[in-house]
């Protein structure tokens, strides 16, 4: 089930156009940026987007303005293992495992001093489940993080139902261009 929702929801982002991309990231990335949860945070995670997934550029950009430390993870591409690096506007980014651009020689920073993780999926359920690329890399690093975790993407990644393994780890907020859900229970 999980393999064709990823298919499925792949194959639709696929289909975006940079201009669409743009626009339905910069709608979402306002409204996080007048959340209670971005202006509380101190620490906040972020990715660097691949392909056309939800873009964070313009929420980094704010950060940087706004004195907030920013995070991002370094995937280990054996293990799947996250290692969360401090990220300031003069790092060195690279292509790293998987393809994603990832910090150059930064220095590590603890999953406790982390307020706030921004997480790309491919799908989202209104429950807080999510759909990612199959690894376990964001699970297995979420697992037993305090951070509030908010699940980044478009509307049309939200879908009904999503089954939960054992290991998966559920969003507390989801993130589209068309507001910010939190989720109950």
């Amino acid at each position: 089930m999980k393999n064709l929702i990823r298919n499925e929801m792949k194959a639709k982002r696929r289909l975006m156009n940079k201009n669409e991309v743009v626009e339905k990231s910069q709608r979402a990335a306002e409204i996080f940026l007048n959340s209670r949860i971005y202006r509380s945070a101190k620490v906040i995670m972020l990715y660097m987007p691949l392909g056309n997934e939800a873009d964070t550029k313009g929420i980094i950009k704010r950060a940087f303005e706004d004195g907030k430390s920013l995070v991002l993870p370094v995937t280990e591409e054996k293990t799947g293992k996250i290692t969360a690096v401090a990220f300031e506007e003069n790092t060195v980014l690279q292509k790293g495992g998987f393809s994603v651009i990832e910090p150059k020689n930064s220095k590590d920073v603890k999953k406790s001093d982390i307020d706030v993780v921004v997480v790309p999926g491919i799908a989202f359920d209104k429950c807080g489940a999510r759909v990612g690329f199959g690894k376990g890399c964001y699970d297995m690093f979420l697992d037993g993080c305090k951070a509030t975790k908010v699940g980044f993407c478009y509307e049309f990644q939200l879908c009904e139902g999503i089954p939960v393994d054992l290991h998966d780890v559920k969003m507390d907020f989801l993130l589209t261009e068309t507001g910010m859900i939190e989720i109950k229970g």
